[in-house]
């Protein structure tokens, strides 16, 4: 139980420095929420100003959620309750990072660290990849946020069905959770689409 505890206020923690804040703070001083339309100070709006430096920002965003859910199950042995705190810990931390007055990222690379930390004994990850991929290049939505809103709903109905392990469906279940507010609450304002291929059945202003 303590060494739970100690980890996930690790992997809190972890997830809180925001790297993607921080990095263009400090070397290009610029603030990243003041060039993006939702604010959202998450690599994949440093991506769109550089490439070399959202890719640093994507990268650490992963390690920060990966390491302390890798090094606890290491640590504690494998499958366990233990893990939906854990997992969940580093997501809320980038979600409501307390360096930044609790107004923290949307968490969507965070949530892949995480999984990624779960990878040797559960296929949630992969479930993840596939569905992010299918609605990226055959069922493809727009805006964003209505995106990941719906392919983590779906990621977390897949993994509650397919997962044998319950304390991952949990994991999962909580970290669609704050994703899907984290979108809902701070949407991308584009026009609405939904295609499927190059054919259109849905759109609107």
């Amino acid at each position: 139980m303590r060494t739970c505890i100690v980890m996930t206020c690790i992997g809190f923690l972890s997830g809180s420095v925001m790297y993607s804040y921080i990095l263009p703070k400090w070397i290009q001083k610029v603030d990243i929420r003041t060039l993006s339309e939702d604010q959202n100070p998450g690599s994949a709006n440093v991506m769109a100003m550089t490439k070399g430096m959202g890719t640093v920002c994507l990268i650490l965003d992963l390690a920060k959620a990966f390491a302390p859910v890798y090094i606890s199950v290491l640590l504690m042995g494998g499958a366990g309750y233990y893990l939906i705190p854990v997992m969940t810990a580093p997501v809320l931390g980038h979600a409501f990072s307390p360096f930044l007055r609790f107004r923290g990222g949307k968490a969507v690379s965070v949530s892949f660290g995480s999984l990624l930390g779960v990878v040797g004994i559960s296929s949630a990850l992969l479930v993840l990849i596939i569905t992010l991929l299918i609605f990226n290049f055959l069922i493809i939505i727009r805006p964003n946020s209505s995106k990941i809103i719906t392919a983590f709903s779906v990621v977390s109905a897949a993994v509650g069905v397919l997962e044998p392990l319950r304390e991952i469906k949990i994991a999962m279940l909580l970290i669609s959770l704050i994703v899907c507010y984290k979108h809902i609450v701070n949407p991308n304002r584009n026009d609405t689409c939904v295609s499927i291929g190059s054919f259109s059945i849905l759109k609107k202003p």
